[in-house]
């Protein structure tokens, strides 16, 4: 590689001051924020983002088309029939975002219905590297006997209540610190039974935002 460069007209003795230089006098980077994961605030399960997103990010729970053929209060009262008769499709040309939907909708209420775990969840993202076990405040985090990142019921979280979990003051520690974004707190665990978004594969484009009945009620990004 060095021969390569001095070929192009690079001195082999400049070359090394320049490689000196930059030991000693290492320039100053700004420090790179950290992608974060958009947030789903609410959810119908529409389905409208999946269909949307350019790099399918997206993925809804697989029964979605089994639970919305069953009532049909979305269409009985979108004011556009805008929602076709197999109520898992909707025609967004025709949807105004009006949100009389989401008032009538039963996914928000099945996903109320899901059992609230007491402690974070880990999902299949999770590459066990460990960088979450020396940060848990509450030693909380370790290798199982597989070797599988596990936490225990130490976690501050498992004694908190519903209410509290919703407080700035929570311990967000081992999902800020996770690189795989594999932490699911237990507030977000429901939410991410009905809608799943993969972080490495987004491109942040925001069709799904601008496609949602929900507008920025229904996916929020973090800038």
């Amino acid at each position: 590689m060095l021969k390569r460069t001095v070929k192009k007209g690079i001195s082999k003795s400049k070359l090394l001051k320049n490689i000196l230089s930059n030991v000693l006098n290492p320039k100053e980077f700004e420090k790179q924020a950290r992608t974060k994961k958009p947030v789903v605030i609410e959810c119908l399960a529409c389905g409208l983002c999946e269909k949307a997103c350019p790099t399918e990010s997206i993925s809804v729970f697989k029964f979605k088309n089994i639970i919305c053929e069953n009532c049909g209060a979305c269409a009985n009262v979108c004011p556009v029939d805008a929602i076709h008769e197999n109520r898992f499709d909707i025609d967004s040309e025709k949807c105004t975002k009006c949100g009389y939907c989401a008032l009538f909708c039963t996914i928000p209420i099945i996903m109320n219905e899901i059992p609230v775990i007491k402690i974070p969840y880990i999902t299949g993202e999770c590459n066990d590297c460990g960088l979450c076990i020396p940060k848990c405040p509450e030693k909380a985090i370790y290798y199982n006997k597989f070797g599988k990142i596990t936490i225990s019921d130490n976690c501050s979280y498992y004694n908190t209540d519903n209410d509290s979990q919703n407080s700035k003051n929570e311990c967000m520690i081992c999902k800020n610190y996770c690189p795989m974004n594999a932490i699911v707190l237990p507030k977000d665990y429901n939410k991410s039974c009905i809608i799943k978004l993969d972080i490495n594969s987004c491109i942040f484009c925001k069709d799904c935002q601008y496609i949602c009945p929900l507008n920025e009620n229904g996916i929020e990004f973090n800038e």
